[in-house]
C-alpha cells in the first residue's frame, strides 16, 4: 500500500481543465423543492466556486435533494441551477459529461471486476474501448488499486470499492466532482489518501469538489469553502478562515493554575479577556486551569500577559492566535437556526 504522501503525486495524464475566471462552475438561485406539501429545499442560493467546497447539515437537512438538483435529476417547484452556465434539466448530456460522481449507496455491478468497472463507465462517457481501458487502468494506478482491480467488487473491502467508485467518477476526467461521505469505512491511512487525492484534483488540476458529509475535521482539513444546510435552506457559507477565525483577532492561552485571576488582571490592564466555552469534542479543563480569550493588541499586550501569568503562578500549555473549531461553528448554526425556525412557527397564523 502506498504512503498517503503518493496520493498528492500529480495524477498520471491528466491536464488541468479550468474554468473561465468569470463563469461559476455551479450556480443555485432561489431553489424550492416540495415533494407534496412538504418543502425539502427553500429557497436555496449558493455557488460553487472552483477549489473544494463541504456541504454540511443534519440529516434530512436537503444535501442529497441539492445534488440532485445540481445534477439535473430533479424537477425543481421554483427557482434554477445552471452547472458552467448550462441548465441541467435541458442539457442534461453534456452537464453530465462534465460531473462525475461518487454516491454515497454503493453503485456496482455484481460480476464486473474493479477494472471492469471503471472501463464499463468510461464507456458510458463516450471512450472508445481500447481507450477506455488505458483509462481505467492509468486512474487506477493513481489510486493505488494493485492487483486487487481484477477481483469481482462485490468480493472487495470497503475501502476497496469506494476506489473503484472513486476511479470510475473521473475517469473521464470531469471538470466537477461529487462526493457523498468520500470517507465513510476508510481506515486512518486510506483516509488520508483519499483526501490527499482531492487535493490534488483541486489544487494542480483545477476541478470543482463538492463534498457531502458528517465528517467535520474533513471538512475543514481540506475544504476552501463550507455551506450549512439545515430544513432545506442555507444558514452558512464562507471560506474555512471567515467562519474559523473571529472578527476581532484574538490569542488563545491554555494554562494551569489561577486562570479567573489572570482574566481579572488582564482586563484591569486593558486587555479584554474571557473563559473560552469549550467545543463539545474538548475534554474538560483540569482542576485550577482552563483556556482563556483575550484580544490581540501587539507585542506590549503579549509582555504584560507573560508577566502576569508568572506572578500569579499560571503555567502557560500553549499560546497561539484564536480560531473556533469548525465543529462549534456547524454546532451553533444549528441552535440558532432551531431557535429561528421556532420563532417564525410561532409567528405563523
Amino acid at each position: 500500500m502506498a504512503h498517503p504522501a503518493d496520493a498528492t503525486a500529480r495524477a498520471p495524464g491528466w491536464a488541468a481543465t479550468h474554468p473561465s475566471a468569470a463563469q461559476m462552475p455551479v450556480e443555485v438561485r432561489g431553489v424550492i423543492k416540495r415533494y407534496g406539501r412538504r418543502t425539502v429545499l427553500d429557497r436555496v442560493t449558493l455557488d460553487v466556486p472552483p477549489g473544494i467546497t463541504g456541504l454540511v447539515g443534519p440529516n434530512g437537512a436537503g444535501k442529497s435533494t441539492l445534488v440532485r438538483a445540481i445534477l439535473g435529476l430533479v424537477h425543481l417547484t421554483e427557482g434554477s441551477v445552471r452547472v458552467f452556465g448550462l441548465d441541467p434539466r435541458r442539457r442534461s448530456r453534456m452537464v453530465r459529461q462534465m460531473m462525475g460522481v461518487v454516491p454515497e449507496d454503493e453503485c456496482s455491478i455484481p460480476g464486473l471486476s474493479g477494472v471492469e468497472m471503471v472501463r464499463y463507465a468510461a464507456r458510458l462517457s463516450g471512450l472508445p474501448g481500447t481507450e477506455a481501458l488505458r483509462r481505467a487502468h492509468e486512474v487506477l494506478d493513481w489510486c493505488d488499486a494493485g492487483q486487487e482491480r481484477y477481483r469481482a467488487v462485490e468480493t472487495l473491502s470497503v475501502g476497496m470499492r469506494q476506489k473503484i467508485s472513486f476511479a470510475a467518477a473521473i475517469v473521464h476526467d470531469p471538470r466537477m466532482v461529487i462526493l457523498d461521505e468520500p470517507t465513510n469505512g476508510l481506515d486512518p491511512i486510506e483516509r488520508r489518501a483519499m483526501l490527499g487525492r482531492l487535493t490534488t484534483l483541486a489544487r494542480d488540476h483545477g476541478k470543482t469538489i463538492l463534498i457531502s458529509t458528517h465528517v467535520l475535521p474533513d471538512v475543514q482539513s481540506v475544504c476552501d469553502r463550507v455551506v450549512v444546510l439545515a430544513g432545506g435552506r442555507v444558514r452558512l457559507a464562507g471560506t474555512i478562515r471567515e467562519l474559523t477565525h473571529p472578527a476581532i483577532p484574538e490569542e488563545r492561552l491554555e494554562g494551569i493554575g489561577p486562570i479567573d485571576a489572570l482574566i481579572g488582571r488582564l482586563t484591569a490592564r486593558g486587555i479584554p479577556a474571557r473563559r473560552a466555552i469549550p467545543s463539545p469534542s474538548e475534554l474538560p479543563a483540569p482542576p485550577g486551569g482552563g483556556t482563556i480569550l483575550f484580544q490581540s493588541q501587539g507585542a506590549e499586550a503579549l509582555r504584560a500577559v507573560w508577566v502576569e501569568a508568572a506572578d500569579l503562578g499560571v503555567t502557560v500549555r500553549s499560546l497561539e492566535p484564536a480560531h473556533r473549531p469548525l465543529e462549534e461553528v456547524f454546532i451553533d448554526t444549528l441552535r440558532a437556526a432551531a431557535i429561528a425556525d421556532g420563532e417564525s412557527h410561532d409567528a405563523a397564523p
